[in-house]
């Protein structure tokens, strides 16, 4: 059985990040290729993606969003620049980084003595630090702590990438076309990325999206997409690290995942490479990781309280809020307190 310093579980953004932080004997395992499973509509803030080396893998920029809702469109000037990338450019750049080797295999179960065990479909490994960056499932931390997904809170949305020509990102709510979701428009160059989401994970949403690109006179190609959970959770069980999606990282109300991924990840990686050089003791590790995590908890309850509300709000009330809220002075401030959560 081959022993590690630290085994992750998961190898995408979340994964890839705490990774990328780590020196020594790391194994990163997931069950399809780097960069070969693109679940997400890849679109963060410009200076995430950069900020991580991975700036040939940006496909647009844009600071101009535009609010479809009630008939009307309200545009927001950003202060920070948004971009689409390429996923399998990301990931790969991304994993060029790291010291890690990487196992294309399941997770089959886990153990714990003195050190954790992974049963793999590749074999069994042995590491003294383990991460759960598996995603919304969080494998690892529900088969340690049965109940740890909260199934009542998942969101899903679908996407597909079409030759459609677009300068900013938009959003479209629009209860009487996607009840309790929404839908959005996302350039990359050439190509634009047309999507849908229900928050209340309602899955049949193929004729949704097929009447929402026929709007454009285009017809769906291929689709990705899948759940993302709005539920923080505890950032440690079992003295397993949890991270990204699998903690529940994905924002509520805008869906936004990638930025909270990448923080807390690196932010992770940056703890165990603390514990690995003998500077702080594990447990002071679980704590200061589980200490930040949930540092922005309180802000992320209330993006949740804004959807549900919002998803009670006549719309003619929504465009007036939008409209305020659109104001120079009054959307930099909403902008810098969105960022910092």
């Amino acid at each position: 059985m081959k022993e590690y310093q630290v085994i992750i579980a998961g190898a995408s953004f979340a994964g890839l990040s705490v990774a990328l932080k780590l020196k020594g004997k790391v194994l990163l395992i997931d069950t399809a290729d780097i960069g070969k499973r693109q679940i997400s509509a890849c679109g963060a803030p410009l200076d995430v993606i950069e900020g991580v080396g991975c700036k040939d893998s940006i496909l647009q920029i844009s600071n101009l969003f535009s609010l479809h809702v009630n008939g009307r469109e309200v545009y927001f000037n950003l202060k920070k620049p948004y971009c689409t990338f390429d996923y399998f450019r990301f990931c790969s750049r991304l994993y060029s980084g790291t010291n890690a080797e990487f196992l294309k295999a399941s997770v089959i179960k886990i153990e714990k003595n003195d050190l954790f065990v992974v049963h793999t479909s590749g074999g069994k490994f042995a590491s003294r630090i383990l991460v759960d960056a598996t995603g919304w499932k969080a494998f690892i931390a529900e088969k340690l702590k049965p109940g740890y997904v909260h199934r009542n809170m998942l969101s899903f949305g679908i996407e597909t990438e079409v030759p459609y020509r677009e300068e900013n990102f938009h959003f479209f709510y629009e209860p009487e076309f996607m009840k309790n979701g929404v839908s959005w428009i996302f350039p990359c160059g050439e190509f634009s990325r047309f999507g849908v989401a229900s928050y209340s994970g309602e899955r049949k949403l193929l004729p949704r999206l097929d009447v929402f690109l026929e709007r454009y006179r285009l017809r769906r190609r291929q689709v990705h997409g899948g759940f993302f959970c709005y539920s923080l959770k505890e950032p440690v069980v079992d003295n397993v690290f949890i991270v990204g999606c699998a903690q529940g990282q994905t924002l509520p109300l805008t869906g936004e995942g990638i930025r909270r991924c990448i923080k807390y990840g690196i932010k992770c990686g940056e703890i165990i490479m603390r514990i690995l050089e003998g500077e702080i003791s594990m447990e002071e590790g679980l704590e200061k990781y589980s200490r930040s995590a949930l540092g922005p908890k309180r802000k992320y309850s209330w993006l949740l309280r804004l959807q549900n509300g919002i998803l009670k709000t006549p719309e003619k009330n929504l465009e007036i809020g939008a409209r305020i809220v659109s104001s120079r002075l009054l959307s930099g401030f909403l902008e810098k307190r969105y960022l910092g959560i």
